[in-house]
């Protein structure tokens, strides 16, 4: 497994996590009796939301720093294990010996994968852990434009603008900073950097470097085709954006 590098960010992470998206898979929970996976739960932001709506959830992740913060907020609601765990595990290679109703993996987890092999790897996990007639959940964003596009926005990203947000520990700062690509595949590599202002001065500071990994529309539908499953659904958005128009790629999908 690699480095937990995301462990000196974690404590940031959630202020600026609102990705719009909780109701969304709320909504794709079959039902009260459901078992559902998340891949790449982090910090719990949405597995913690959905305990309610299942029968049990289970969260997987690398980054034990993330996982921490998810079993304080559990902790902190009472939700007993039998409703839901989390555990350290790689999601390209987590066997959990059982199935699950529903498997997602929210808000462009995907695009953390560089290589081809790890991509394979969780379509294996999805194919281990979907029950025969569940659902999977896919979801990168829309590219909008081709790779000199794609380079030059994420170029103008240079870390010199930035968003502020009061917390009641005070005001924090996040810039991203792109500098890295890789043509193929096509890879944007971005780096957060959280700061804590106080007095007009940095009294705390962290850095979360991101892979994300560039999928087009046909690009993804192909590789959920690929892998031997059948699509069942696709959206632009949370919102219900048509596919292709709005800003993510969201693709519901089932064993072939």
């Amino acid at each position: 497994m690699r480095n937990d590098y995301r462990g000196d960010a974690a404590r940031f992470y959630d202020v600026w996590a609102n990705f719009g998206d909780v109701d969304f898979y709320r909504s794709a929970i079959p039902g009260p009796d459901s078992d559902v996976l998340e891949l790449g739960c982090g910090t719990g932001r949405v597995l913690v939301a959905l305990v309610e709506r299942c029968r049990f959830i289970q969260g997987v992740d690398l980054s034990e720093s993330m996982l921490s913060l998810c079993r304080r907020k559990l902790a902190d609601r009472a939700v007993p294990p039998e409703r839901a765990l989390v555990q350290r595990g790689n999601i390209c290679a987590v066997d959990l010996g059982r199935t699950f109703n529903l498997v997602t993996a929210p808000f462009r987890v995907m695009q953390n994968l560089e290589t081809d092999a790890e991509i394979d790897g969780l379509c294996d996990t999805i194919r281990r852990h979907l029950a025969p007639n569940g659902t999977a959940i896919l979801n990168a964003f829309r590219p909008r434009g081709d790779r000199d596009a794609l380079f030059e926005f994420w170029s103008a990203r240079d870390g010199t603008a930035y968003d502020e947000k009061r917390t009641p520990e005070g005001l924090l700062r996040m810039t991203d900073d792109c500098r890295r690509f890789q043509a193929d595949p096509l890879i944007v590599f971005p780096v957060l950097k959280y700061e804590r202002v106080k007095d007009g001065r940095v009294i705390d500071a962290a850095e979360l470097p991101i892979s994300m990994r560039v999928w087009y529309p046909e690009e993804l539908l192909d590789l959920i085709a690929t892998a031997g499953f059948r699509v069942t659904d696709r959206w632009g958005g949370y919102d219900g954006e048509p596919w292709g128009e709005g800003p993510e790629l969201v693709v519901a999908f089932t064993h072939a």
